[in-house]
């Protein structure tokens, strides 16, 4: 069943949709927020955020993009305010144990999937936030550039920029930090 159809079964009041929208969309929601906070703590509660404000304004939703996009833009905003309220940027560190393999596992691009998984987020935190967005809006999530773009709150030929510079700078950063050549 497609979201927009899922959508209309909520808004008639069926919970268990709800539960199927949430079950959907909980893993991809939480490893953006955690990419974004860097705090596993602080990711959990801009999820439970991101779907509270996602439940609170369905009724808004008017299918102008696709749902995902739509759910992720809720989400760039409450990152957004997550990072005006703590002021400061975080790294990502003091992951669990498994808490990394199961963000790697549950991303679809294959050349996330591997080794160098830890030297990735630790080079992902230190990037500006617009540059980290773009990264994993465009190579995790798999967002395209007009969805991207969408989410971001920016034209497409901004987001083309900046996912190049974005680029750029990682590629040069894991470079120093490994000593390797990134793959594309």
């Amino acid at each position: 069943m497609g979201d927009e159809e899922l959508v209309k079964l909520i808004l008639q009041g069926d919970d268990n949709a709800l539960q199927r929208l949430y079950d959907r969309y909980f893993q991809v929601v939480f490893q953006y927020a955690f990419i974004q906070t860097g705090n596993y703590h602080d990711a959990e509660e801009v999820t439970q955020d991101v779907f509270s404000k996602m439940a609170r304004y369905l009724h808004k939703y008017q299918q102008k993009s696709t749902f995902k996009t739509w759910l992720f833009t809720i989400g760039r905003n409450v990152i957004i305010d997550y990072h005006r309220k703590h002021k400061r940027q975080k790294s990502v560190r003091g992951f669990y144990e498994g808490e990394m393999e199961a963000l790697a596992t549950t991303n679809k691009e294959s050349e996330w999937q591997n080794d160098n998984m830890e030297a990735i987020l630790d080079i992902l935190a230190k990037l500006p936030q617009d540059y980290r967005s773009v990264i994993q809006l465009r190579f995790i999530d798999g967002f395209s550039l007009n969805e991207t773009a969408e989410i971001m709150k920016k034209t497409l030929l901004s987001v083309k920029s900046l996912q190049h510079r974005a680029k750029k700078q990682l590629q040069e950063s894991f470079h120093e930090r490994e000593g390797g050549v990134w793959n594309e």
